[in-house]
């Protein structure tokens, strides 16, 4: 099972959702985080290509797997994600991934608060709205000139993987 699953979370961090949908039954679903289930293709594409379309990278990290029976397996990550805006965001996360006779994820439950990578992609896209022409002014600035703000650090600390 490592090698298939080596191999599916190379096309997750290559961002190839046509390649990741290929892994899944018709009917299969995926869960990330708090969000409700996307149930079908058509569904999860649109998760997928929403996360691709907002960053520039993610990377998996293993700490741990396990082997439930011949259908179940659950990773524990660390998930290394880098928004367009250049700012990595380093996620702890645990998945459960059930699969059926012949291979097919029919349901990928990822457990992750992503809360931290939310706020990253918040603060960069304030920081892309220029600011209103009379502040501008007031600051001795031509009308309609970009202030870059950077995001606050986001908080990555006290993330670690045992056996490492």
């Amino acid at each position: 099972m490592s090698d298939w699953i080596d191999s599916f979370y190379a096309d997750v961090d290559a961002q190839l959702t046509e390649r990741v949908l290929d892994r899944f039954t018709p009917d299969g679903e995926l869960v990330f985080g708090s969000n409700p289930p996307a149930i079908g293709h058509p569904a999860m594409r649109e998760v997928l290509e929403n996360l691709r379309a907002a960053l520039s990278g993610m990377r998996h990290e293993w700490c741990n797997r396990w082997t439930v029976d011949e259908k179940t397996l659950v990773l524990e990550t660390r998930v290394h994600y880098t928004t367009r805006g250049g700012t990595e965001v380093i996620l702890p996360s645990v998945s459960v991934i059930d699969r059926d006779a012949s291979g097919l994820i029919t349901s990928l439950r990822i457990h992750i608060d992503a809360a931290p990578l939310f706020g990253a992609l918040d603060a960069e896209s304030v920081t892309a709205q220029p600011e209103p022409a009379a502040s501008h002014e007031a600051a001795g600035r031509p009308a309609g000139a970009r202030v870059e703000r950077r995001p606050d650090p986001v908080e990555r600390g006290g993330i670690h993987c045992p056996n490492k």
